[in-house]
């Protein structure tokens, strides 16, 4: 670390990939680049592994049923309404460069609530089809209920297959964990990634 470098703001050290075992260090060091959430989550070195297994799976167009664009949706709402910086300064650049406008973008912060009373809001919004409402009502009331009234789901499964409708459920889990541990570990951001874009652009897939 050079003398300029930013101080650590992260309250527990980051993986030392020389005192971690084998597969959690391939795990961290199989991307190009650097994103602390791996060299954080690289702690846990039994679940590591596994869970990055599973969130590969959202970047493959191949495995992951929603939408590439719904998936989006939920992981920067939940960003938006839990306030997660880390989560949304990096998954923001996946959803511009696959064409979610950044007024959409600019609208689900606008109208994210974190007592969930976001009906008016998402009523009034027209950036948001019928698809995108019925989704972001089924993350506004787990994000401030832990659960969902039976006209929330009945409403999202006319527009979402049952398979894409128990996705939505896995996809929040899953960053609603990611949120959880950057927020409360206060993670540093990772700063500016040269060529992250067209990174993401081939490993990124589906539509």
């Amino acid at each position: 670390m050079s003398a300029k470098a930013k101080t650590q703001n992260c309250l527990v050290p980051y993986v030392d990939l020389q005192a971690v075992p084998q597969e959690v260090a391939a795990a961290i060091t199989h991307l190009p680049y650097r994103r602390n959430i791996f060299y954080l989550l690289g702690h846990s070195h039994g679940s590591f592994p596994r869970l990055m297994s599973v969130y590969a799976n959202f970047f493959d167009g191949s495995r992951r049923i929603l939408p590439l664009l719904d998936w989006q949706l939920v992981v920067l709402r939940i960003s938006a309404v839990l306030d997660a910086e880390y989560e949304w300064d990096v998954n923001a650049p996946v959803a511009r460069i696959n064409g979610m406008p950044e007024e959409k973008l600019t609208a689900l912060r606008r109208t994210a609530d974190r007592a969930g009373n976001t009906e008016a809001a998402l009523a009034s919004e027209p950036l948001f089809t019928e698809r995108d409402r019925a989704i972001l009502r089924l993350v506004d009331e787990q994000l401030a209920t832990y659960n969902n009234t039976r006209q929330t789901v009945d409403n999202a499964k006319r527009l979402l297959s049952v398979e894409e409708l128990v996705e939505v459920y896995i996809v929040l889990g899953v960053y609603v964990l990611i949120a959880r541990i950057t927020k409360g570990l206060r993670i540093d951001l990772d700063g500016e990634i040269p060529g992250i874009e067209e990174h993401l652009k081939k490993v990124v897939t589906g539509k």
